[in-house]
């Protein structure tokens, strides 16, 4: 008769292997730092990240992200930093991204405030760029808690999700994701012949809406977003641009990203790629029911906050 098969616990597979690996190790002559060897165990802090393999989630530590926020506060009456001071920050918010991804975006202005300059106690005057990226930071840490969820290992395009959106540089914007799908007019304010509303704001407009209405249904994953407009594909991909007007919208949609715990990006295509949004964008709804027969009565109602940008 046969002895039973073993029964193995999670973590007594997972000592085994460690175990093998720590003899592998001492075999081989690889240094091993014993006071740094963790585990098993399903929550471990790796280079000053708390990795949490339970929740599926990687976090910033309370003390680290506490003094972040205390931090940035300190930034707000200051007309000048020295380099060393902008440095010190620029170290922060880069182990921040371990973490905030989107955050990097919101980086680059400040690093660029230290090029050439080497003396550690040259002054730098802080510009409004810079003062944009602080406000967004603080922007980061009152919404969000210092966790970041782990998102999917593969990449969901628009064909994938039914996902497009497009706007009309006269009439209106539209966007469709599987069955569900909103439709919205320009207001005065947001046409063409206002100050500083391009195509590019529109169609970034329309995109922004989606994220609104449907952001947490895209939660943990990686979404390639086709767009025909190529300056919205650049700008979502940099999240940003020398317009303040179009930054007004990359703001609110990096934070849904940040909120929800989505990766984005864009993708140009051609227009043809994308007629059945360009039908609700033009209010073509008889040209939309054939192009989407599937989709739902009723529009999704749109964000009201979001008509005031």
């Amino acid at each position: 008769m046969e002895p039973p098969a073993q029964t193995w616990l999670p973590s007594q597979a997972c000592q085994t292997s460690l175990s093998s690996m720590l003899l592998t190790f001492r075999t081989l002559g690889v240094p091993i730092a014993e006071h740094k060897t963790e585990g098993p165990s399903l929550i471990i802090e790796f280079l000053g990240i708390i990795i949490d393999s339970q929740k599926m989630e990687a976090r910033l530590p309370s003390d680290k992200l506490n003094r972040l926020f205390v931090d940035l506060n300190s930034w707000h009456t200051k007309n000048t930093a020295t380099l060393q001071e902008l440095q010190s920050l620029i170290g922060t918010l880069n182990f921040a991204c371990k973490v905030i991804a989107p955050g990097r975006a919101f980086l680059q202005r400040i690093i660029n405030l230290t090029r050439g300059v080497s003396k550690p106690h040259h002054h730098i005057r802080l510009t409004n760029g810079f003062r944009e990226d602080v406000k967004m930071w603080q922007l980061f840490l009152k919404d969000w808690n210092g966790t970041s969820l782990f998102l999917n290992s593969f990449w969901e395009n628009s064909t994938n999700l039914s996902l497009y959106t497009d706007a009309s540089g006269t009439l209106g914007f539209g966007g469709i994701f599987r069955n569900q799908w909103f439709q919205g007019k320009w207001l005065p304010h947001q046409t063409l012949t206002t100050k500083n509303i391009s195509i590019d704001w529109q169609e970034l407009y329309a995109i922004v809406v989606a994220s609104y209405i449907w952001a947490p249904l895209w939660a943990q994953k990686r979404i390639v977003f086709y767009c025909d407009n190529q300056a919205a594909v650049s700008i979502i991909n940099s999240k940003r641009s020398k317009s303040p007007r179009i930054m007004d919208l990359v703001r609110p949609l990096t934070l849904q990203t940040l909120k929800y715990n989505f990766y984005f990006k864009a993708l140009h295509v051609p227009g043809h790629y994308n007629d059945i949004a360009d039908s609700i964008s033009r209010f073509q709804q008889t040209r939309f029911r054939r192009l989407a027969p599937h989709a739902d009565h009723q529009p999704q109602p749109l964000p009201e906050e979001l008509s005031r940008l």
